[in-house]
């Protein structure tokens, strides 16, 4: 119990001093996934686990991220992909990738799929998260002043399969400091 209520002070205190910055260094923003990842493992570690992947291009101290683009979509890949595994373990990575002006982060995981966990949902919920929305308006914004076309692409990870899991390529504007 001490140990989560530390985990969370920290991903909130974290959380509250990037609200409001427009860039933060890539390692605060990935300090403040694997905080988020973290406390959801020690709440339903028997029902995922998960991995960080990190390109050896991807220099954390001196690229600077827009804060709280991946973290709704990793939240979305627990509650509504793992969360609905009833036989298994499910597993989310979430990997970054340079790709010339932008890094692509990409959260897989291996859950019950879009389709399935549609039509599990409790329909006296939301029906798209604030979080999701808020990572697409900023990238809108951030498209329209800077002429760019960062995007968010959505598609099933394997197609093929009942449990479809699901992968979300997220392109992340940067700016690079020395």
């Amino acid at each position: 119990a001490n140990r989560y209520i530390a985990d969370f002070s920290k991903l909130i205190r974290t959380v509250l001093n990037n609200m409001n910055e427009e860039y933060v260094r890539l390692s605060v923003e990935l300090g403040s996934i694997e905080d988020y990842l973290k406390i959801e493992y020690l709440r339903f570690g028997n029902k995922f686990d998960y991995r960080l992947e990190i390109d050896n291009q991807v220099v954390l101290e001196s690229i600077m991220v827009s804060p709280g683009i991946v973290q709704p979509f990793i939240e979305n890949a627990i509650w509504h992909g793992v969360m609905g595994l009833d036989e298994r373990k499910g597993t989310i990575r979430v990997s970054l990738k340079m790709d010339y002006d932008k890094i692509v982060c990409t959260v897989e995981d291996d859950g019950v799929g879009r389709a399935r966990s549609e039509a599990m949902k409790d329909r006296s919920l939301p029906t798209r998260s604030k979080g999701i929305s808020s990572a697409m308006e900023r990238l809108r914004i951030i498209n329209n002043l800077q002429d760019t076309n960062y995007r968010i692409v959505i598609s099933d990870l394997h197609p093929d399969r009942v449990e479809t899991g699901t992968r979300v390529e997220i392109d992340m504007p940067v700016m690079v400091r020395a």
